[in-house]
Formats: C-alpha cells, sequence, structure tokens
C-alpha cells in the first residue's frame, strides 16, 4: 500500500503529464517542437535538468545550514548550562 506522499507525488505527476499533453494538442507549441532542430530537445531539457537541481541543492543546503545552526545552538547553551551551574556552587 502506498504511503500519503508517494499517492501526491504520483497526481501530481499525472497532473503535470496531462498539462503538458494538452499544451502539445491544442497550442501551437506542439507544431513549434515538431519543427524544431534536434539539438532545441537537448537545450530545453538542460534548462529544465539546472531548475530542477538548484531547487535540488537550495533545499539541502538549508537543511545542511539549519543543523549546523542547531547544532552550535546546542553546543552554546550547554555552556550556558555550566557557567551556571559553577556560578550556583560558588555562591
Amino acid at each position: 500500500m502506498s504511503t500519503p506522499p508517494n499517492n501526491r507525488r504520483l497526481a501530481l505527476l499525472l497532473v503535470a503529464v496531462m498539462v503538458v499533453i494538452f499544451l502539445l494538442t491544442q497550442t501551437p507549441l506542439g507544431s513549434f517542437l515538431a519543427s524544431s532542430p534536434w539539438w532545441v530537445y537537448f537545450v530545453i531539457a538542460g534548462i529544465l535538468l539546472s531548475g530542477y537541481l538548484s531547487v535540488k541543492y537550495t533545499i539541502e543546503d538549508r537543511k545542511t545550514d539549519q543543523e549546523w545552526i542547531e547544532k552550535e545552538g546546542e553546543a552554546f547553551l550547554e555552556r550556558v548550562r555550566e557557567k551556571r551551574a559553577v556560578e550556583q556552587k560558588e555562591d
């Protein structure tokens, strides 16, 4: 049985495929692509791949930054706790 995120991804993929089919059959875009040279497809694929990878690595970078911030924050709080413990023992 599929999990809900997988169902959402499948639904999103099906909607995207339907939109592409609509654009290719009901708009002049289909005839433009049919009359284009073969290398245009590679350029379009490169643009789409570049955009996808840019988004993917931006999300990954933000996640890594957040983990680093949390780790450093915890280290700072640990030093504060130790300092308070030492001050309480001195009093």
